[in-house]
Protein backbone atom coordinates (compact mmCIF):
# COMPACT_ATOMS: atom_id res chain seq x y z
CA UNK A 1 0.00 0.00 0.00
CA UNK A 2 3.05 2.67 -1.34
CA UNK A 3 0.09 4.78 -3.47
CA UNK A 4 -1.14 7.51 -0.63
CA UNK A 5 -5.08 7.58 -2.88
CA UNK A 6 -5.58 4.03 -1.60
CA UNK A 7 -4.75 4.81 2.10
CA UNK A 8 -8.06 6.24 4.36
CA UNK A 9 -7.32 6.97 7.48
CA UNK A 10 -10.17 6.75 10.31
CA UNK A 11 -11.28 7.23 14.20
CA UNK A 12 -13.64 6.42 15.70
CA UNK A 13 -14.66 9.01 18.53
CA UNK A 14 -17.62 8.74 21.11
CA UNK A 15 -18.79 9.50 24.67
CA UNK A 16 -17.75 7.01 26.87
CA UNK A 17 -19.58 3.01 26.66
CA UNK A 18 -21.15 4.13 23.68
CA UNK A 19 -19.51 1.20 21.91
CA UNK A 20 -16.13 2.49 20.07
CA UNK A 21 -13.86 -0.23 20.48
CA UNK A 22 -16.26 -3.27 20.40
CA UNK A 23 -17.43 -1.62 17.11
CA UNK A 24 -13.86 -1.73 16.50
CA UNK A 25 -13.72 -5.53 17.08
CA UNK A 26 -16.32 -6.00 14.61
CA UNK A 27 -14.57 -4.22 12.25
CA UNK A 28 -11.59 -6.24 12.32
CA UNK A 29 -13.49 -9.24 12.57
CA UNK A 30 -15.02 -8.64 9.12
CA UNK A 31 -11.38 -7.69 7.97
CA UNK A 32 -10.48 -11.31 9.16
CA UNK A 33 -8.11 -9.93 11.45
CA UNK A 34 -9.56 -11.61 14.92
CA UNK A 35 -12.24 -14.51 15.33
CA UNK A 36 -16.02 -13.25 14.71
CA UNK A 37 -17.20 -14.94 17.60
CA UNK A 38 -14.34 -12.56 20.30
CA UNK A 39 -15.48 -9.69 18.68
CA UNK A 40 -17.04 -7.52 20.62
CA UNK A 41 -15.24 -9.45 23.91
CA UNK A 42 -12.11 -9.37 22.69
CA UNK A 43 -11.36 -5.84 22.61
CA UNK A 44 -8.55 -5.85 20.35
CA UNK A 45 -7.59 -2.60 20.67
CA UNK A 46 -7.78 -2.32 24.49
CA UNK A 47 -4.24 -4.15 24.68
CA UNK A 48 -3.03 -2.32 28.13
CA UNK A 49 -3.42 -4.31 31.41
CA UNK A 50 -4.89 -1.23 33.11
CA UNK A 51 -7.54 -0.43 30.26
CA UNK A 52 -8.74 -4.14 30.38
CA UNK A 53 -9.34 -4.07 34.37
CA UNK A 54 -10.83 -1.12 33.93
CA UNK A 55 -13.11 -1.89 31.19
CA UNK A 56 -12.16 1.20 29.20
CA UNK A 57 -10.18 2.69 26.65
CA UNK A 58 -7.46 4.82 27.95
CA UNK A 59 -4.68 5.04 25.33
CA UNK A 60 -5.93 5.78 21.47
CA UNK A 61 -4.78 3.10 19.42
CA UNK A 62 -4.23 2.15 16.30
CA UNK A 63 -4.58 -0.55 13.79
CA UNK A 64 -4.24 -1.33 9.58
CA UNK A 65 -6.38 -3.34 7.56
CA UNK A 66 -7.00 -4.06 4.09
CA UNK A 67 -10.82 -3.45 2.39
CA UNK A 68 -11.69 -4.28 -1.15
CA UNK A 69 -14.01 -1.92 -2.68
CA UNK A 70 -15.38 -1.59 -6.44
CA UNK A 71 -12.08 -3.80 -7.61
CA UNK A 72 -9.61 -2.38 -5.57
CA UNK A 73 -7.47 -2.48 -2.18
CA UNK A 74 -7.61 0.37 0.18
CA UNK A 75 -6.26 0.12 3.84
CA UNK A 76 -7.47 1.71 5.99
CA UNK A 77 -5.85 2.93 9.19
CA UNK A 78 -7.79 3.11 12.11
CA UNK A 79 -7.14 4.79 15.17
CA UNK A 80 -9.50 3.79 18.59
CA UNK A 81 -9.93 6.81 20.64
CA UNK A 82 -10.69 7.34 24.32
CA UNK A 83 -14.19 8.35 25.30
CA UNK A 84 -13.91 9.97 28.80
CA UNK A 85 -13.21 13.52 29.10
CA UNK A 86 -9.85 12.77 31.17
CA UNK A 87 -8.19 11.34 28.28
CA UNK A 88 -9.58 13.71 25.48
CA UNK A 89 -6.05 14.32 24.50
CA UNK A 90 -5.68 11.10 22.65
CA UNK A 91 -8.38 12.42 21.09
CA UNK A 92 -7.45 15.59 19.72
CA UNK A 93 -3.98 14.28 18.72
CA UNK A 94 -5.92 11.43 16.71
CA UNK A 95 -7.81 13.96 14.81
CA UNK A 96 -4.61 15.81 13.26
CA UNK A 97 -4.09 12.34 12.07
CA UNK A 98 -7.23 11.39 10.19
CA UNK A 99 -9.25 11.45 6.93
CA UNK A 100 -13.01 11.01 8.40
CA UNK A 101 -14.01 10.00 12.25
CA UNK A 102 -16.87 7.62 12.91
CA UNK A 103 -19.05 9.36 15.63
CA UNK A 104 -20.97 6.70 17.61
CA UNK A 105 -23.75 7.19 19.61
CA UNK A 106 -25.67 4.90 21.70
CA UNK A 107 -29.26 4.86 20.14
CA UNK A 108 -30.65 4.98 23.99
CA UNK A 109 -28.70 7.64 26.04
CA UNK A 110 -28.15 9.78 22.98
CA UNK A 111 -26.20 12.66 22.18
CA UNK A 112 -24.16 13.04 25.54
CA UNK A 113 -21.58 15.98 26.34
CA UNK A 114 -18.37 13.86 25.25
CA UNK A 115 -20.04 13.40 22.05
CA UNK A 116 -20.29 16.94 21.19
CA UNK A 117 -16.86 17.64 22.31
CA UNK A 118 -15.48 15.27 20.24
CA UNK A 119 -17.30 16.26 17.28
CA UNK A 120 -16.60 19.70 17.53
CA UNK A 121 -12.76 18.43 17.45
CA UNK A 122 -13.36 16.85 14.62
CA UNK A 123 -14.66 19.95 12.80
CA UNK A 124 -12.09 21.92 14.07
CA UNK A 125 -9.47 19.74 12.40
CA UNK A 126 -11.74 20.04 9.45
CA UNK A 127 -12.66 15.95 9.73
CA UNK A 128 -15.27 14.53 8.05
CA UNK A 129 -17.45 12.72 10.87
CA UNK A 130 -19.56 10.04 9.68
CA UNK A 131 -22.93 9.16 12.00
CA UNK A 132 -22.70 5.48 13.48
CA UNK A 133 -26.22 4.74 15.89
CA UNK A 134 -25.12 1.92 17.72
CA UNK A 135 -27.12 -0.59 20.42
CA UNK A 136 -30.30 -0.36 18.50
CA UNK A 137 -31.24 -3.58 20.10
CA UNK A 138 -31.85 -1.50 23.82
CA UNK A 139 -34.61 0.21 21.93
CA UNK A 140 -35.89 -3.09 22.12
CA UNK A 141 -35.22 -5.60 24.66
CA UNK A 142 -34.91 -2.51 27.09
CA UNK A 143 -37.30 0.54 26.72
CA UNK A 144 -39.98 -2.17 24.36
CA UNK A 145 -40.35 0.56 22.15
CA UNK A 146 -42.64 0.17 19.20
CA UNK A 147 -41.71 0.42 15.51
CA UNK A 148 -42.82 4.03 15.21
CA UNK A 149 -41.01 5.32 18.60
CA UNK A 150 -38.41 3.48 17.70
CA UNK A 151 -37.97 5.59 14.42
CA UNK A 152 -38.77 8.87 16.76
CA UNK A 153 -36.27 8.14 18.77
CA UNK A 154 -33.61 7.44 15.51
CA UNK A 155 -34.42 10.98 14.31
CA UNK A 156 -34.19 12.36 17.17
CA UNK A 157 -30.44 11.42 17.59
CA UNK A 158 -29.29 12.07 14.23
CA UNK A 159 -30.64 15.35 14.01
CA UNK A 160 -29.15 15.78 17.64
Amino acid sequence: MWKPEYIRNMGIVAHIDHGKTTLSDNLLAGAGMISEELAGQQLYLDFDEQEQERGITINAANVSMVHEYEGKEYLINLIDTPGHVDFGGDVTRAMRAVDGVIVVVDAVEGVMPQTETVLRQALKENVKPTLFVNKVDRLIRELELTPQQMQERLVKVITE
